[in-house]
């Protein structure tokens, strides 16, 4: 837009003092050499603060007064202006300021003494330059402070990229930690529990085959204890690929798939009732599977702490919301501050835009999931 201005106006000067009778023969050639080395220093200019280059913008600034004062149509009064202007853009308010004073002053002397204008009427075309001025610096500063704030806000934008990134990072090393660290309570569970019982079984095996000639009482009682172990060991392993089951159980999703996991309880002792309010609808894939995870961990809680036999299972959909509640009739947390398996539950759903809440009931344990219809 300036430079459409400033070639403008330079075509405009070329025009009227080539076209019009404007000035003698020796003015034409002198504007015509003011207007060509102003020109020729126009692509070396600067329009960004701290990029300028005093020497070619003061050589500009007094080329187009000079211009003015030879022109004498006012159309040369722009070129002062962008002069003004950049001058505010690349050395500040202070330095637009003083070249505002300045251009002032020349302009009442050159009207007062070259012209021999009235002082009055010297003053009133100095004030109309002062004016022009003020308006301008003030432009090119406003100018200065929508940049200055344009890249403050690329600065923010990029840091908080970075940020971003970082916390992805950490986010990730830390979902490699829980799973190190599940992989590791799982062994550990694996190894105290199976590994014992099958230890049990082997001795048991061993010593039925070794006696069960001289004492084959004792033989067949060792071996209804390793038949024993081993249904325990069975419910051991089963509850161990529960942990393992993905949210989709054999191609069911929502409802459907809570109660087959619900199912899967069936014969431990605790009797899970799942119920459904509101209108069911299909849900993304992280957020079923939030659900998901949240009803295993709290049956499974449910079965080794709780001490109760019943859990309340209950979906509720609303218009902007997905509820899962799990309550059960156990002994409830005692206070005791929650445990991997909920820490890592509850990072879960904050990744599906959702929020945890666990807590007692004074009959029991409750853990709510809720999860916001994303807008």
């Amino acid at each position: 837009m300036v430079s459409v201005l400033f070639w403008g106006c330079l075509a405009a000067l070329a025009v009227l003092h080539t076209a019009g009778p404007g000035l003698a023969v020796g003015g034409r050639w002198l504007l015509a050499v003011f207007l060509t080395a102003i020109a020729l220093a126009w692509p070396a200019l600067r329009w960004r603060r701290g990029a300028g280059r005093w020497p070619v913008t003061a050589v500009f600034l007094v080329l187009s007064v000079l211009a003015a004062m030879v022109d004498g149509t006012g159309v040369s009064l722009f070129l002062m202006l962008i002069a003004l202007a950049i001058i505010t853009l690349v050395f500040g308010p202070r330095a637009g300021a003083a070249t505002t004073a300045g251009l002032t002053a020349v302009q009442f002397a050159a009207q007062l003494l070259l012209v021999h204008r009235p002082p009055g009427a010297a003053a009133y075309e100095a004030f109309a330059i002062a004016l022009y001025g003020v308006f301008v610096m003030t432009l090119a500063t406003a100018v200065n402070e929508a940049r200055a704030a344009r890249d403050h806000a690329d600065r923010l934008r990029s840091e908080l990229a970075e940020a971003h990134q970082e916390l992805q990072r950490y986010a990730d090393r830390v979902h490699d930690l829980a799973v190190a660290e599940e992989r590791v309570r799982m062994a550990r569970d694996l190894h105290d529990s199976i590994g014992h019982h099958l230890t049990v079984i082997k001795v048991g095996l061993e010593n039925a085959d070794r006696w069960h000639d001289r004492d084959p009482a004792a033989a067949r009682e060792d071996v209804r204890q390793a038949r024993s172990l081993t249904g325990e060991a069975l419910r051991e392993i089963r509850r161990v690929v529960r942990a393992l089951r993905p949210a989709q159980l054999d191609g069911r999703r929502g409802s459907e798939a809570l109660r087959e996991l619900a199912r899967t309880f069936d014969g431990t002792g605790l009797e899970v009732d799942v119920t459904v309010d509101g209108a069911e609808r299909p849900l993304a894939e992280p957020r079923e599977n939030a659900l998901f995870r949240a009803l295993q961990e709290s049956l499974t809680n449910a079965l080794r702490h709780s001490g109760g036999s019943r859990v309340t299972v209950r979906l509720r959909f609303a218009p902007d919301a997905v509820r899962l509640s799990v309550t059960d009739d156990g002994n409830g947390a005692g206070g005791a501050p929650p445990g991997f398996g909920l820490t890592s539950l509850a990072g879960r759903v904050r990744a599906a835009g959702g929020a945890l809440r666990t807590g007692d009931t004074g009959s029991g344990f409750r853990v709510c999931v809720d999860l916001p219809e994303p807008a």
